[in-house]
């Protein structure tokens, strides 16, 4: 059986939580850019490159992108033979969503 510390979890979901309003992934970079490509409208246009230099500035100096935060959703799998030890694991993740939002 293996042992993980619930404290563990809280700080990989916090670090999580940061890169995730931190940096796009590429594909949804490259979609975004493709459509820049795509748009005709003017308007359009300057909305899309703001976008664009907005993710460029958060991945270059790891701030988080502005956006709509939205509600976090944690999913998690842990294995049959997984023992959580030192607390709860809802608080667990509930605290690391605190800390990586703050």
């Amino acid at each position: 059986m293996r042992e993980i510390e619930v404290s563990q979890i809280t700080d990989a979901v916090e670090r999580l939580c940061i890169a995730a309003n931190e940096h796009l992934p590429e594909d949804v970079k490259n979609a975004i850019k493709c459509c820049r490509a795509c748009e005709d409208g003017e308007i359009a246009k300057g909305i899309l490159d703001d976008i664009i230099e907005n993710f460029e500035i958060a991945d270059a100096e790891n701030v988080p992108i502005c956006q709509d935060t939205g509600m976090a959703c944690v999913f998690l799998e842990i294995g049959q033979d997984v023992h959580l030890t030192g607390g709860d694991l809802r608080e667990a993740v509930d605290e690391g969503v605190r800390r990586g939002y703050d």
